[in-house]
C-alpha cells in the first residue's frame, strides 16, 4: 500500500571479510587469517564447502552505490563475488602468511554460493578481494591493532553477555 511512497532495495551480503572496528573472527577468511597469524597453523574442517565472500569496503560501497543511484529498480540484490572453497581460502591465506594447513573431518557439508549479476547490472564494480582482506588483517595484526579477543566471536560474546539461552 506504500509502494508509491517508499522504495525498497534489499541487499543480501555474502560473508563479509576484512578489517572493521567490530571485527568478526568467526567468519572463514578472518578466522583462518587470525589462525595463521597467531598459531602459524590453519585448521580447516572438511574444506570442500564453498562460501561466498565480499570485502567490507566493497560492502560499504554497495550501500553507497544504492544511495547515490535512487533510480535503481526496487528488489533484492546479492552482494558477493568470490565463491571459494574453504580449503582454497586457506591456501590463499598461507600464500600470504607462512602457516601449515591442517585438514580435519567436518560434520558440516553445507556449501552455498551467490550470484551477483543483478547487482553488477546496476553499474556496481567490485574493487576489493579476499587477498586484500588478508593483507590488511596481517598489517593490523603486525601493528598490534588486531588481537584475538572473545568479543570478536559472536557466539562467545553472546554467551558472555548471557544471551545464549
Amino acid at each position: 500500500s506504500y509502494s508509491d511512497n517508499i522504495k525498497v532495495k534489499c541487499i543480501r551480503p555474502a560473508t563479509v571479510c576484512g578489517w572493521s572496528p567490530r571485527m568478526r573472527l568467526d567468519v572463514s577468511v578472518n578466522m583462518l587469517t587470525m589462525q595463521a597469524l597467531k598459531n602459524q597453523v590453519v585448521t580447516v574442517f572438511g574444506g570442500n564447502q564453498t562460501r561466498p565472500n565480499i570485502h567490507i569496503l566493497d560492502m560499504a560501497r554497495v550501500y553507497k552505490h544504492f544511495i547515490d543511484n535512487p533510480q535503481i529498480p526496487d528488489g533484492c540484490y546479492n552482494a558477493g563475488f568470490e565463491n571459494i572453497s574453504i580449503i582454497d581460502i586457506a591456501e590463499m591465506i598461507t600464500n600470504e602468511i607462512p602457516a601449515e594447513i591442517v585438514v580435519t573431518e567436518s560434520n558440516d557439508p553445507r556449501s552455498y554460493r551467490q550470484n551477483s549479476d543483478k547487482l553488477l547490472q546496476t553499474g556496481f564494480i567490485k574493487k576489493y578481494s579476499i587477498i586484500d582482506a588478508v593483507k590488511e588483517l596481517r598489517k593490523k595484526y603486525e601493528l598490534g591493532k588486531l588481537v584475538d579477543q572473545d568479543h570478536y566471536y559472536t557466539v562467545k560474546w553472546m554467551k558472555h553477555l548471557g544471551l545464549d539461552s
